[in-house]
C-alpha cells in the first residue's frame, strides 16, 4: 500500500507549482505510486515534461476535493490563501521548507518491499534526514523478500512464538561487510571502507590491519582481534567463519576488515561461501593490494611498452607454513612481469626452485618491504641473490620479477622511499 508521512491509505493530493522544489516532491510521490494532481502557473522543471496537466494560476475552487495539499511554489500569497481554505475545505497541508504551517513532513524513506523506514527531522533538516536514511539503506539487507514471507507465515500459525518470530527477525537483518584496507596508510583507505566503518557494531580485525587504520573505528564498535600471523593464529579460518555468522544473526552490522584487497589470497571464496549458505547478506568493499601498492612506492611500473605486456600475481605461502613454487615456471614467459606475495620468509627456496628449472639468475628482482611506513625500503637485485636481498629488509615484503625492476626502469617518485641497488 502506497504511504505518505502519516497518511496510512491514499489520499487525493494535489501538488501547487511545477519547478525545481515541486520536482523533488513529484519524484517522491512517484516513487512511491501515489496519485496527485498539479497545479502549477508554469513548468520551471524538466521533470514535469512528461506530467499532463494544464497550467493555470492557482485559484482557491482548485483546493476543493482534496485531502491533501503540497505548496512548492514560495509564493507567500498562495499560501497564505491555502491557510484560510484549511478550515472550510479540511485538507492536510505541507507548505514545503516552512514548518511551522505544515500538518505533515515528508520523512526520508527506505523501502524493501513491505518494509518502510521513515526518516523525519519535523521538517527542520530534511538533509540530515536524507543522511541517516542512506546509513540505514547500507545496514539493511537488499533484500528481505524471502524473511519478510517467513516472518508472514509463522505469524498465521496458531501457536506462533514471538521469542522465536524475534529470533528469525533478528537472524535475518544482520549484514557483513568484507572490507579490504589496504597497506595500512590512511590515505589508501577507499570511502567506500570510511563510510562502511560507520555503520559496524561488530569488527573482526585481521593483523596487517594498521593502528592508524583501527583508530578509525568508532568506540561504540566490539573490536575482535582474529589475527592470522605465520606460526600463529589467534583464531582458525573456520572460527572467524563461525564469528561471522554467530555475530550477524544477531542482528547486528558486521565488518570483516582485511589487510590489502580480499579478493586477492584473502579468503574471501571461503567466507562469502560460509555466509551464502547462511543467507546472511554481504558486500564487498576493495582494498588497495599491496602487489600494486609495491609498485608504486617502489618507483617500479609492472607494465611497461615493450618490456612487460603483462602481469601474474602470486602467493609463496599457502595454507600454515606450505611453500607454493608452481608459478615459477613462469618466469619462462618473456615481456611478463611476476609480482609475488607472502615470499619474504621463502627467499632461499624461490632461489633454488629457480634455479632447478634453468631459469636465468639474471632476471632482475625487488623486495619491496614495509610498505608506507617510515622504515619503507627497496631492495634491488635478481632472483639469483634473493636470500641475500631477504636478509637485508624485513617482512612484509613484496617481491617483484622482470624486466620491468632493472634499473634503468625505475623512476622513484617522492614517495619511494629508500632504494638499495646489489
Amino acid at each position: 500500500m502506497s504511504t505518505l508521512g502519516i497518511a496510512l491509505t491514499p489520499k487525493k493530493t494535489l501538488l501547487i507549482g511545477a519547478g525545481k522544489v515541486a520536482a523533488q516532491k513529484a519524484r517522491v510521490l512517484d516513487s512511491l505510486d501515489f496519485a496527485y494532481e498539479i497545479v502549477a502557473a508554469e513548468v520551471l522543471d524538466d521533470y514535469f515534461a512528461s506530467k499532463t496537466f494544464t497550467c493555470k494560476t492557482f485559484e482557491d475552487a482548485d483546493a476543493e476535493g482534496f485531502e491533501v495539499i503540497i505548496d512548492a511554489t514560495g509564493n507567500e500569497s498562495v499560501t497564505k490563501r491555502l491557510v484560510a481554505l484549511k478550515p472550510i475545505h479540511h485538507f492536510w497541508l505541507n507548505v514545503v521548507d516552512v514548518p511551522e504551517l505544515c500538518d505533515f513532513y515528508f520523512s526520508a524513506l527506505t523501502r524493501r518491499g513491505d518494509i518502510q523506514v521513515a526518516v523525519s527531522s519535523g521538517g527542520s533538516s530534511p538533509t540530515l534526514a536524507q543522511v541517516i536514511r542512506d546509513k540505514i539503506e547500507r545496514i539493511l539487507p537488499r533484500d528481505l523478500t524471502s524473511l519478510i514471507e517467513r516472518l508472514k507465515n509463522e505469524r498465521k500459525k496458531p501457536d506462533r512464538d514471538l521469542d522465536k518470530l524475534k529470533e528469525i527477525a533478528k537472524a535475518g537483518a544482520g549484514k557483513v561487510f568484507l572490507i579490504g584496507c589496504g597497506t595500512g596508510y590512511v590515505g589508501n583507505l577507499t570511502l567506500d571502507a570510511l563510510n562502511a566503518f560507520e555503520l559496524l557494531d561488530v569488527a573482526l580485525v585481521d593483523a596487517l590491519v594498521s593502528e592508524e587504520i583501527r583508530a578509525l573505528i568508532p568506540l561504540t564498535c566490539k573490536v575482535v582481534d582474529v589475527s592470522k600471523k605465520k606460526g600463529f593464529h589467534s583464531k582458525s579460518q573456520d572460527e572467524i567463519n563461525a564469528l561471522l555468522v554467530e555475530y550477524a544473526q544477531q542482528g547486528l552490522v558486521v565488518g570483516r576488515l582485511k589487510g590489502g584487497d580480499p579478493l586477492l589470497f584473502g579468503r574471501l571464496g571461503e567466507e562469502k561461501q560460509v555466509l551464502a549458505q547462511h543467507g546472511i547478506a554481504f558486500e564487498v568493499i576493495n582494498g588497495i593490494t599491496s602487489a600494486l601498492r609495491s609498485c608504486t612506492v617502489s618507483g617500479i611500473v609492472p607494465t611497461i611498452r615493450d618490456i612487460s605486456k603483462g602481469v601474474t600475481i602470486v602467493s609463496a605461502h599457502l595454507r600454515e607454513t606450505l611453500f607454493n613454487d608452481d608459478w615459477v615456471s613462469i618466469l619462462k614467459q618473456p615481456l611478463h612481469t611476476v609480482i609475488v606475495l607472502m615470499a619474504h620468509s621463502f627467499a632461499k627456496k624461490i632461489e633454488d626452485a629457480i634455479a632447478k628449472q634453468n631459469i636465468d639468475p639474471n632476471i632482475p628482482a625487488a623486495f619491496v618491504s614495509k610498505i608506507d611506513l617510515p622504515d619503507q625500503i627497496t631492495i634491488v637485485g635478481t632472483v639469483g641473490k634473493l636470500d641475500k636481498m631477504a636478509t637485508l629488509c624485513a617482512t612484509p615484503a613484496v617481491l617483484i620479477i622482470g624486466e620491468c625492476v632493472a634499473k634503468e626502469n625505475i623512476v622513484p617518485a617522492e614517495n619511494s622511499g629508500k632504494i638499495i641497488y646489489m
